[in-house]
């Protein structure tokens, strides 16, 4: 829900082309991550240090996430079913894969790696 809430409040203040999704406990391994977004869905942190940089399950799109507002929109946003952690991330993969192919960085930008901090 404070997804959802966050994306409004801000597109209201600033119009942006790209909306990103961010965990707080996700920091980039070097400064040349490029946040940007494609024409689809980018999930951009395929490679974490926790998970050895594999991905734990392939319908992963979770920790940090590019996308257009118009996509945001046209996928409703985040589920409001989900308070705490976890199961946003899966349900919006399950409903932005009938609609988007999920782009993600492996080959092309290597470099673009994950640490996790430990709370």
């Amino acid at each position: 829900m404070l997804l959802n809430i966050g994306f409004v409040e801000a597109y209201k203040i600033w119009k942006s082309d790209c909306v990103i999704f961010h965990d707080v406990d996700l920091l980039p391994e070097t400064d040349w991550t490029l946040y940007t977004c494609p024409k689809s869905i980018r999930h951009m942190s395929a490679y974490v240090d926790k998970f050895d940089y594999r991905l734990p399950y392939v319908y992963l799109i979770g920790g940090v996430t590019a996308m257009t507002p118009e996509i945001f929109k046209q996928l409703d946003g985040f589920s409001n079913r989900f308070f705490g952690w976890g199961g946003e991330d899966d349900d919006m993969f399950n409903r932005s894969v009938i609609f988007l192919a999920i782009e993600r960085i492996y080959e092309t930008l290597l470099h673009i790696k994950y640490n996790i901090i430990n709370t």
